[in-house]
């Protein structure tokens, strides 16, 4: 970090405790080879940066890293300097040396920190007093959890989830049923399957030709008063049914008269041409006996005569042909008839039958309906005992959480990544109606220990029974990271100031976080010869001394 922002006690700050770079009070001090201080930062910063001349004013020396050395001489005596807190401008009234400085910060209340939601998006700078206060009320990315769903969104997107939560309860614009959640009334509204009384819906005469649109419950009166008007349509519709069959059936009656018209003529034309056949006979018959014809007249009437009979025989036959017509188109239409006559029967049958089956139908949708809503109000009971099961399985009430922190590294990298740089352990209390509690990780350290520490601090939370117990709280707590191969266990362990609001009785949900920055150093986590953590598990204890109590 750069250096200190602080204001000297009894003075000004003499130049040699400034960095060249920030002309801040050096934190971490280095010096160069030609003799100027760098806050370690700066010193990094003006590494990266490419440009390696010494920046004070009158020098601009190269500055090699390997020849820049830490300045112990000069931290000891700037750890000594009296200081006002950095913050003293914003009302804190901390005094003391710049050692302890850091340790001060850790707590102050008027410490400048981001906000716990900063992975969710929060780029809010707030006072440390004031942090509980905009989590409760002013984030807009603190979690709320829906009372409908359970599922937990940003506040700043709660609104636009709550217009779409399918398990949310809302009331059907059309008949006013209230107690459906939003994917059942989806279903209540369904044209073809929906219970709402109130929904329009077609006639189910509508294929027959009515054009009536009713409530679901209006429906039952319709039909009631329009029998007479469905019959007729029925009618209507049986008639267009078979109008095909009909038409083919009126053109056979109108070929069958037009046959009955024609036979007549081609009878009398066969009588003529017979008449007409033996009258030559007649005459050959008499020439023949006289021996007065000629060979060449007999030519000519045997001609004739072959010429009448093949135009008899070509009448007869296309008498036969229309006769056998006629007889089959005549049984055509006795058969079109019975089918008609048969459809129409059928017809009716299956009208009555599909009426009988969609009440049916209907009635077994209603009871489906009925007990998948009891089905899901069960499940949502069931879901909701479960949690409270669990909850109840992880809470102890004799002043010792062991707290077990699976997945480290996903933990871990998120972590250093800023995604998700602390987070909370599951409350526990010093009896079932004492203090409760909980504990607050930085897996990559924060304030004074952050990227070189693991940072743990403990949280008094509001409880029910606050109000019968002594205030501020006073226990001694006791930090412990447990070694899983048995050899050696961190602990540490503090007494609360009981000065500081952060032991107070709670006045919102939790108390601001106290507790050990430095509490282990993250190069000793990855030590082989410890098991601080296996199989990606690490294990922490939280004692709160309870002998008092």
């Amino acid at each position: 970090m750069p250096g200190f922002a602080v204001k000297r006690k009894g003075g000004r700050i003499e130049p040699k405790y400034l960095c060249t770079i920030c002309a801040l009070l050096l934190c971490e001090p280095k010096q160069t080879p030609c003799g100027h201080r760098y806050c370690q930062s700066c010193v990094e910063d003006l590494a990266r940066s490419g440009r390696r001349r010494c920046r004070a004013r009158d020098c601009g020396e190269d500055i090699r890293l390997q020849d820049v050395y830490p300045d112990k001489a000069i931290e000891r005596e700037i750890l000594s300097i009296a200081i006002f807190c950095s913050n003293v401008e914003d009302g804190c009234k901390w005094e003391g040396i710049v050692r302890h400085l850091m340790a001060h910060l850790s707590e102050c209340d008027f410490e400048k920190i981001t906000c716990i939601n900063a992975g969710q998006g929060c780029k809010v700078l707030i006072c440390r007093k004031n942090l509980a206060n905009h989590l409760q009320s002013d984030c807009e990315y603190r979690p709320v959890t829906c009372q409908w769903c359970q599922e937990t969104t940003p506040h700043k997107e709660h609104k636009d989830h709550r217009q779409t939560c399918p398990v949310a309860p809302v009331q059907c614009d059309w008949c006013g049923k209230k107690g459906l959640t939003r994917a059942q009334i989806q279903e209540h509204q369904q044209p073809e399957t929906g219970d709402c009384p109130k929904m329009k819906i077609a006639c189910s005469f509508e294929h027959m030709g009515c054009k009536e649109k009713m409530e679901k419950r209006q429906l039952a009166e319709h039909l009631k008063k329009s029998v007479q008007n469905h019959l007729n349509m029925t009618k209507t519709y049986i008639v267009n049914f078979y109008s095909n069959f009909e038409h083919h059936r009126q053109q056979e009656v109108e070929s069958r008269e037009n046959m009955r018209i024609l036979l007549p003529r081609l009878e009398k034309d066969i009588k003529d041409v017979d008449g007409k056949i033996a009258e030559i006979e007649s005459k050959l018959s008499g020439e023949q006996a006289s021996g007065a014809a000629s060979s060449g007249g007999n030519k000519t009437l045997e001609n004739r005569i072959e010429q009448e009979r093949a135009r008899v025989e070509e009448l007869r036959r296309k008498i036969a042909a229309w006769e056998t017509r006629v007889g089959t188109f005549e049984g055509i239409v006795a058969v079109l008839n019975r089918e008609i006559e048969k459809c129409s029967s059928q017809m009716e049958a299956y009208e009555r039958q599909r009426r009988q089956d969609r009440e049916i139908i209907e009635t077994l949708e209603r009871k489906v309906r009925s007990l998948e809503r009891i089905i899901a109000l069960k499940d949502v009971a069931l879901a909701e005992q479960d949690l409270r099961i669990q909850t109840l399985e992880m809470t102890s009430y004799d002043g010792v959480l062991t707290w077990k922190i699976a997945d480290f590294t996903r933990k871990r990298h998120d972590a250093i990544t800023g995604k998700t740089a602390s987070f909370y352990s599951p409350c526990f209390f010093t009896s079932r109606t004492g203090y409760k509690m909980c504990a607050r990780i930085y897996l990559n350290g924060d304030g004074m220990g952050k990227g070189t520490h693991v940072s743990l601090f403990f949280v008094v939370m509001r409880g029910h029974y606050d109000g019968l117990l002594r205030w501020p709280f006073r226990q001694k707590v006791s930090f412990m990271l447990v070694d899983q191969n048995n050899r050696e266990n961190v602990t540490d362990a503090f007494r609360p100031d009981p000065t500081s609001s952060s032991f107070q009785r709670p006045t919102s949900d939790m108390n601001i976080a106290s507790g050990c920055p430095l509490f282990v150093p993250l190069s000793q986590l990855d030590s082989s010869s410890h098991g601080y953590v296996r199989d990606d598990t690490m294990f922490l204890k939280i004692i709160v001394d309870t002998s008092d109590l």
